[in-house]
Protein backbone atom coordinates (compact mmCIF):
# COMPACT_ATOMS: atom_id res chain seq x y z
CA UNK A 1 0.00 0.00 0.00
CA UNK A 2 1.46 3.41 -1.11
CA UNK A 3 2.54 5.84 2.09
CA UNK A 4 0.54 9.23 2.00
CA UNK A 5 3.56 11.05 0.70
CA UNK A 6 4.05 8.64 -2.42
CA UNK A 7 -0.12 9.22 -3.04
CA UNK A 8 -0.01 12.71 -2.66
CA UNK A 9 3.37 13.11 -5.06
CA UNK A 10 1.30 10.93 -7.43
CA UNK A 11 -1.92 13.60 -7.05
CA UNK A 12 0.47 16.23 -7.35
CA UNK A 13 2.05 15.03 -10.45
CA UNK A 14 -0.87 13.94 -12.24
CA UNK A 15 -2.80 17.56 -11.72
CA UNK A 16 0.71 19.23 -13.22
CA UNK A 17 0.41 16.68 -15.88
CA UNK A 18 -2.32 19.10 -17.24
CA UNK A 19 0.29 20.79 -19.39
CA UNK A 20 0.89 17.40 -21.65
CA UNK A 21 -2.30 18.07 -23.94
CA UNK A 22 -0.13 20.44 -25.42
CA UNK A 23 1.05 17.76 -27.57
CA UNK A 24 -2.95 16.79 -29.00
CA UNK A 25 -3.31 20.53 -29.41
CA UNK A 26 -0.29 21.17 -31.26
CA UNK A 27 -0.97 18.16 -33.64
CA UNK A 28 -4.64 19.64 -34.04
CA UNK A 29 -2.40 22.71 -34.83
CA UNK A 30 0.00 21.35 -37.50
CA UNK A 31 -2.48 19.41 -39.12
CA UNK A 32 -5.51 22.33 -39.74
CA UNK A 33 -3.32 25.25 -39.70
CA UNK A 34 0.11 23.82 -41.29
CA UNK A 35 3.61 23.54 -39.96
CA UNK A 36 3.98 27.36 -39.93
CA UNK A 37 1.52 28.11 -38.01
CA UNK A 38 0.30 25.05 -36.12
CA UNK A 39 1.98 25.47 -33.04
CA UNK A 40 1.01 29.41 -32.54
CA UNK A 41 -2.63 26.69 -31.80
CA UNK A 42 -0.23 25.35 -28.59
CA UNK A 43 1.46 29.10 -27.86
CA UNK A 44 -2.46 30.12 -27.11
CA UNK A 45 -3.41 27.25 -25.42
CA UNK A 46 -0.31 27.39 -23.29
CA UNK A 47 -0.85 31.05 -22.63
CA UNK A 48 -4.39 29.88 -21.34
CA UNK A 49 -3.38 27.14 -18.98
CA UNK A 50 -0.75 29.96 -17.61
CA UNK A 51 -3.15 32.68 -17.21
CA UNK A 52 -5.37 30.03 -15.45
CA UNK A 53 -2.72 28.14 -13.46
CA UNK A 54 -1.43 32.19 -12.19
CA UNK A 55 -4.70 33.20 -11.48
CA UNK A 56 -5.67 29.95 -9.28
CA UNK A 57 -2.86 30.36 -6.98
CA UNK A 58 -2.58 34.15 -6.80
CA UNK A 59 -6.22 33.71 -5.42
CA UNK A 60 -5.83 30.76 -3.79
CA UNK A 61 -2.34 32.44 -1.66
CA UNK A 62 -4.82 35.97 -0.90
CA UNK A 63 -7.57 34.24 0.48
CA UNK A 64 -5.96 30.99 1.59
CA UNK A 65 -7.58 30.24 4.81
CA UNK A 66 -11.33 30.56 3.05
CA UNK A 67 -9.74 29.24 -0.68
CA UNK A 68 -12.83 26.87 -1.52
CA UNK A 69 -10.79 24.48 -3.27
CA UNK A 70 -8.21 24.74 -0.17
CA UNK A 71 -8.76 20.85 1.09
CA UNK A 72 -7.63 19.84 -2.42
CA UNK A 73 -5.11 22.06 -3.07
CA UNK A 74 -3.84 21.06 0.32
CA UNK A 75 -3.79 17.06 -0.95
CA UNK A 76 -1.62 18.37 -4.35
CA UNK A 77 1.05 20.69 -3.04
CA UNK A 78 4.04 20.21 -1.20
CA UNK A 79 3.83 22.10 2.25
CA UNK A 80 6.35 24.69 1.32
CA UNK A 81 4.54 25.68 -1.54
CA UNK A 82 1.07 26.40 -0.04
CA UNK A 83 1.93 29.77 0.21
CA UNK A 84 3.59 30.39 -2.90
CA UNK A 85 3.00 29.74 -6.41
CA UNK A 86 2.80 26.50 -7.44
CA UNK A 87 5.14 24.51 -9.74
CA UNK A 88 2.43 24.26 -12.42
CA UNK A 89 2.51 28.03 -12.68
CA UNK A 90 6.82 27.39 -13.51
CA UNK A 91 6.14 24.68 -15.76
CA UNK A 92 3.51 26.84 -18.01
CA UNK A 93 6.00 29.61 -17.75
CA UNK A 94 8.90 26.99 -18.99
CA UNK A 95 6.24 25.61 -21.43
CA UNK A 96 5.58 29.09 -22.89
CA UNK A 97 9.15 29.82 -23.24
CA UNK A 98 10.41 26.72 -25.28
CA UNK A 99 7.47 27.25 -27.13
CA UNK A 100 7.84 31.04 -28.29
CA UNK A 101 11.75 30.93 -28.15
CA UNK A 102 11.97 27.92 -30.36
CA UNK A 103 8.91 29.25 -32.65
CA UNK A 104 10.86 33.07 -32.94
CA UNK A 105 14.07 31.29 -33.71
CA UNK A 106 13.35 28.49 -36.15
CA UNK A 107 10.94 31.23 -38.43
CA UNK A 108 14.15 33.69 -38.19
CA UNK A 109 16.54 31.00 -39.48
CA UNK A 110 14.23 30.29 -42.63
CA UNK A 111 13.94 33.87 -43.15
CA UNK A 112 17.61 34.50 -42.58
CA UNK A 113 19.38 31.60 -43.92
CA UNK A 114 16.58 29.12 -45.97
CA UNK A 115 17.79 26.68 -43.26
CA UNK A 116 14.35 24.27 -42.62
CA UNK A 117 14.18 22.49 -39.34
CA UNK A 118 11.01 20.88 -39.54
CA UNK A 119 10.79 19.33 -35.74
CA UNK A 120 11.90 23.34 -34.09
CA UNK A 121 9.49 25.32 -36.69
CA UNK A 122 6.36 23.03 -36.42
CA UNK A 123 6.61 22.89 -32.72
CA UNK A 124 7.18 19.11 -32.03
CA UNK A 125 10.87 19.97 -30.15
CA UNK A 126 8.97 22.23 -27.34
CA UNK A 127 6.10 19.05 -27.07
CA UNK A 128 9.10 16.81 -26.56
CA UNK A 129 10.45 18.99 -24.06
CA UNK A 130 7.19 18.80 -22.19
CA UNK A 131 6.68 15.05 -22.52
CA UNK A 132 10.05 14.50 -21.27
CA UNK A 133 9.88 17.01 -18.02
CA UNK A 134 6.44 16.35 -17.30
CA UNK A 135 6.42 12.63 -17.11
CA UNK A 136 10.56 12.36 -16.40
CA UNK A 137 10.68 14.35 -13.39
CA UNK A 138 6.81 12.78 -12.08
CA UNK A 139 8.60 9.51 -12.30
CA UNK A 140 12.14 10.57 -10.83
CA UNK A 141 10.06 12.35 -7.80
CA UNK A 142 7.56 8.93 -7.53
CA UNK A 143 9.84 6.23 -7.68
CA UNK A 144 12.71 8.06 -5.64
CA UNK A 145 10.49 8.35 -2.82
CA UNK A 146 8.60 5.09 -3.01
CA UNK A 147 11.94 2.82 -3.97
CA UNK A 148 14.93 5.15 -3.57
CA UNK A 149 17.64 3.40 -1.13
CA UNK A 150 21.01 4.87 -2.14
CA UNK A 151 21.33 8.88 -2.26
CA UNK A 152 23.44 11.13 -4.75
CA UNK A 153 22.94 14.32 -3.77
CA UNK A 154 20.62 16.22 -1.11
CA UNK A 155 16.70 13.98 -1.61
CA UNK A 156 17.91 12.81 -5.30
CA UNK A 157 18.31 9.12 -5.67
CA UNK A 158 19.81 6.66 -7.45
CA UNK A 159 16.99 4.54 -7.98
CA UNK A 160 14.68 8.20 -9.02
CA UNK A 161 17.03 9.26 -11.36
CA UNK A 162 17.28 6.19 -13.06
CA UNK A 163 13.06 6.18 -13.34
CA UNK A 164 13.06 9.37 -14.39
CA UNK A 165 15.30 8.78 -17.29
CA UNK A 166 13.45 5.63 -18.30
CA UNK A 167 10.40 6.73 -18.18
CA UNK A 168 10.93 10.19 -19.91
CA UNK A 169 12.70 8.69 -22.59
CA UNK A 170 9.54 6.21 -22.87
CA UNK A 171 7.53 8.99 -23.03
CA UNK A 172 9.06 9.96 -26.17
CA UNK A 173 7.90 6.59 -27.68
CA UNK A 174 4.52 8.26 -28.72
CA UNK A 175 6.21 11.03 -30.47
CA UNK A 176 8.64 9.09 -32.66
CA UNK A 177 5.49 6.67 -33.30
CA UNK A 178 3.37 9.04 -34.89
CA UNK A 179 5.50 12.10 -35.40
CA UNK A 180 8.53 10.35 -36.70
CA UNK A 181 11.05 11.95 -34.81
CA UNK A 182 14.14 9.90 -34.25
CA UNK A 183 14.73 8.43 -30.87
CA UNK A 184 17.96 9.50 -30.47
CA UNK A 185 15.76 13.12 -29.90
CA UNK A 186 14.16 11.62 -26.89
CA UNK A 187 17.18 9.89 -25.29
CA UNK A 188 19.03 13.56 -25.25
CA UNK A 189 15.91 14.66 -23.72
CA UNK A 190 15.97 12.25 -21.14
CA UNK A 191 19.71 12.76 -20.23
CA UNK A 192 19.40 16.63 -20.42
CA UNK A 193 16.31 15.96 -17.61
CA UNK A 194 18.87 14.07 -15.33
CA UNK A 195 21.40 16.46 -15.59
CA UNK A 196 19.44 19.36 -14.47
CA UNK A 197 18.00 17.56 -11.60
CA UNK A 198 21.49 16.47 -10.62
CA UNK A 199 22.92 19.82 -10.83
CA UNK A 200 20.19 21.10 -8.40
CA UNK A 201 19.81 24.83 -10.28
CA UNK A 202 18.31 27.31 -7.81
CA UNK A 203 15.99 28.07 -10.45
CA UNK A 204 13.09 25.84 -10.16
CA UNK A 205 13.09 22.92 -12.15
CA UNK A 206 9.70 22.91 -13.20
CA UNK A 207 10.79 25.91 -14.55
CA UNK A 208 14.42 24.89 -15.84
CA UNK A 209 13.28 21.45 -17.42
CA UNK A 210 11.15 22.52 -20.17
CA UNK A 211 13.46 25.30 -21.67
CA UNK A 212 17.19 23.02 -20.73
CA UNK A 213 15.72 20.21 -22.54
CA UNK A 214 14.07 22.25 -25.72
CA UNK A 215 16.93 24.49 -26.67
CA UNK A 216 19.12 20.76 -26.44
CA UNK A 217 17.22 19.43 -29.01
CA UNK A 218 16.77 23.19 -30.85
CA UNK A 219 20.75 23.11 -30.72
CA UNK A 220 21.05 19.45 -31.75
CA UNK A 221 19.03 19.79 -34.64
CA UNK A 222 20.60 22.84 -35.98
CA UNK A 223 23.91 20.96 -36.08
CA UNK A 224 22.63 18.15 -37.42
CA UNK A 225 20.76 19.35 -40.62
CA UNK A 226 23.74 22.13 -41.17
CA UNK A 227 26.14 19.46 -41.12
CA UNK A 228 23.99 16.95 -43.70
CA UNK A 229 23.73 20.07 -45.73
CA UNK A 230 27.08 20.72 -46.42
CA UNK A 231 27.28 16.64 -46.46
CA UNK A 232 25.22 16.72 -49.17
CA UNK A 233 26.52 19.85 -51.01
Amino acid sequence: MATPVVTTEVQRKLFHSLMILVALVNWLGVQFLGPLRGPLLSIGFTGICLVFFLGFDIARIRVYGYFPFRRITDRVMRPKERTRLGASVYFAVGTMFAFLSLYFISNLLLMWFGLQLNWMLSGWLAVSAVLVAAVGDGAAAIIGLKFGRHRIKGNRTIEGTIGGFLFGSLAFIPLWYVIGIPLIYGLIAAIVLVIVDFIASPINDNLLNPIAIAFTLAIFEIIFIVFFSLGVG
